[in-house]
């Protein structure tokens, strides 16, 4: 992060304002998903549930069961997989800020003690 803005602090601060906007944005996306996600969820529990119960009769078809949660599971791998990698950008993001957080910090004082 020093090698690209070097001691360029307006560059630093245009770039870090950005982020920070985008920040923002993403962890209001981020907590609508989870929301959603859980939303999900319940429902695919209710579709387990079901699954379950008609699989626990007496003649049941048992390939048909395994057909239907394979999809199921299917199903939950696909969007717990996708909230998941909204947390990870949004947790990168969140480490890039801290980072040129820290490099602002560390040029400001050097440009103190140069002033001094």
């Amino acid at each position: 992060m020093a090698e690209k803005y070097g001691e360029d602090v307006e560059w630093l601060e245009r770039d870090h304002d950005k982020l920070i906007e985008q920040i923002l944005e993403e962890e209001e996306n981020l907590i609508t998903n989870h929301r959603q996600h859980i939303d999900e969820v319940v429902s695919i529990v209710k579709d387990e549930m079901s699954l379950l119960n008609v699989v626990d009769k007496p003649g049941s078809d048992i390939e048909k069961y395994v057909e239907d949660l394979d999809k199921v599971l299917l199903n939950k791998i696909s969007i717990i997989s996708k909230l998941r990698e909204q947390l990870l950008n949004f947790h990168k993001h969140l480490k890039t800020e801290e980072e040129m957080s820290t490099l602002h910090k560390s040029i400001t004082a050097q440009e103190i003690e140069k002033s001094t």
